[in-house]
């Protein structure tokens, strides 16, 4: 028995479901240190905090997320509302349907800005959050498909649909859709430099 528990514990311990490293969500959506405002670049050092992502300029900001959690996730989220919530593509509570306005609640939930008729519904959302996502997702590609202009893969440059049917991966509540599956490890790696391809022509027009 004792051979057996000892067997499990070994298990979840090496199991990426609980890896305290591993990244739930969408990844580091800005190209800025949340606390210098510095660019970033491929290279620079990430952290990875109650499975969120973030991304650093060096790595003194990078020590601050152990010292100061809540400074440097307050900065992040305020980035990111600032920076996603123009543009943020729907016009419903993703829970309750109901048509959002100038009361609705602002939220950052897994590095993704999602905005709720109130704060109930973003208490539900994060109850089921994996499978909340995934329909927020759906209903993100469901809104911007249509109105899609990139011709080409950001990341490859191939032809969109030369590898079969586009894979649609929803990074920053912008889709991007990519020529093979392969192409999303990249994506994932730098998302603001490949959202930024496809949703620049999208905030031209406007």
């Amino acid at each position: 028995m004792r051979l057996v528990l000892a067997f499990a514990l070994v298990l979840a311990i090496a199991s990426p479901a609980f890896a305290a490293d591993a990244v739930v969500g969408d990844p580091y959506p800005l190209d800025k240190c949340p606390l210098s405002g510095k660019a970033l670049s491929a290279d620079s050092p990430s952290a990875v905090k109650d499975g969120r992502e973030f991304k650093f300029c060096c790595n003194d900001c990078k020590g601050k997320l152990e010292t100061d959690a809540a400074s440097v996730i307050s900065k992040a989220d305020t980035a990111i509302i600032e920076k996603e919530k123009a543009a943020y593509p729907l016009d419903t509570c993703i829970m309750s349907g109901e048509k959002l306005d100038d009361k609705s609640v602002d939220a950052v939930i897994n590095n993704r800005y999602v905005k709720f008729c109130c704060a109930d519904c973003v208490d539900s959302f994060k109850k089921g959050v994996a499978v909340n996502m995934k329909k927020l997702d759906a209903a993100v590609i469901e809104k911007q498909k249509a109105a899609y202009t990139a011709k080409k893969c950001p990341v490859s440059g191939e032809e969109l649909g030369s590898m079969g049917d586009p894979l649609n991966v929803v990074i920053a509540n912008q889709m991007v859709s990519l020529c093979c599956k392969g192409c999303e490890k990249k994506l994932r790696a730098e998302p603001a430099k490949y959202v930024a391809m496809v949703s620049a022509p999208a905030e031209k027009k406007q």
